[in-house]
């Protein structure tokens, strides 16, 4: 198991938003804007086209994360690795451990591990949470606690549990770490 979490990991840690800022703008994504190593913040500080490529990076390290671990002989286990490889989006060992927020490393293991039916009830449970909070880390933190446990109250499978659980367990953890890091004056700009 230890090899394929690893591998997760490092596949996760691939920086697309470090890469596209440097290749469209020349800076470091980690100082600029809110400092985040991930797609909204590459989309503000550089623009669309950089956006989207680190969109798309990121989801497609979550995807070869989950079909990795998909033919893996690790038995349910394999529906927790892609947290390891949103582990290193949010916290990559190339950029001294400041990452992103993993939510497109998440959707992009949904492509192999989720129903459509699941990334959608997903994806609607966090655009709610963002209508009613109006604030990305604490909306993308209360749709982590809320869908694993809707899917519970649903009778989702052990597997589906495992995958959304570990998942948002690794967003969650990035998003606390977001939050706490703002300053009270931040939070009141915001």
């Amino acid at each position: 198991m230890a090899k394929y979490a690893a591998l997760c990991y490092l596949v996760g840690s691939i920086p697309f938003a470090y890469i596209s800022t440097r290749l469209f703008h020349g800076g470091d994504i980690r100082y600029l804007g809110s400092r985040n190593a991930g797609t909204t913040n590459v989309i503000k500080e550089v623009g669309w086209l950089a956006g989207l490529l680190t969109l798309a990076g990121d989801m497609f390290k979550g995807w070869v994360a989950a079909a990795i671990s998909a033919v893996a002989p690790l038995g349910e286990l394999r529906f927790a690795m892609p947290a390891f490889a949103i582990l290193g989006h949010n916290w990559p060992v190339w950029l001294n451990f400041k990452g992103g927020g993993g939510l497109a490393t998440f959707v992009g293991s949904c492509l192999v591990f989720s129903s459509l039916r699941d990334a959608l009830l997903g994806i609607a449970i966090w655009g709610i949470c963002f209508l009613v909070l109006k604030d990305h880390d604490r909306s993308a933190l209360t749709a982590c606690i809320g869908a694993p446990l809707l899917f519970a109250m649903v009778g989702e499978s052990a597997q589906t549990l495992l995958f959304y659980g570990s998942s948002s367990l690794m967003i969650a953890v990035r998003r606390v770490q977001s939050i706490a890091a703002k300053s009270p004056m931040q939070e009141i700009e915001a």
